[in-house]
């Protein structure tokens, strides 16, 4: 398995990867309608606010798809869209998921790299 390589801030997401160097899970949240997103929405559908808040989510979730992306180099990189707990969906990568399957339990986990930001990835609950 290989690591995604360095990740790096654009300034839109610092609250996103601050939350990810404390070992905290940090999403967008409508204050307005109490509906939670994913960390790169920009406004809510719901009452058209463009005003997200950063709330911490729960770190939960469930396995909604997955690919695995293979390198040239022979590495592998198992990745996934999840569905939080809280309702959004989000971009992720997998780490020990023995047998991936659609509704698997799953919840973040921190990865501290020694160059560019944390992030969270997630793996089977109970592990």
């Amino acid at each position: 398995m290989t690591a995604i390589g360095p990740v790096r801030r654009d300034g839109r997401g610092d609250p996103f990867f601050d939350g990810a160097a404390s070992d905290r899970l940090v999403v967008r949240r409508c204050a307005s309608c109490e509906r939670w997103f994913a960390p790169d929405a920009t406004g809510c559908p719901g009452c058209g606010t463009d005003d997200l808040t950063w709330a911490e989510a729960s770190g939960e979730a469930v396995l909604v798809s997955w690919a695995v992306a293979h390198f040239r180099t022979g590495e592998t990189a198992p990745l996934a869209l999840v569905e939080l707990a809280e309702g959004p969906w989000m971009y992720t990568r997998l780490e020990a998921v023995a047998a991936p399957r659609e509704g698997l339990p799953l919840r973040a986990r921190f990865v501290h790299p020694d160059e560019g930001e944390s992030y969270p990835v997630f793996e089977e609950r109970g592990r």
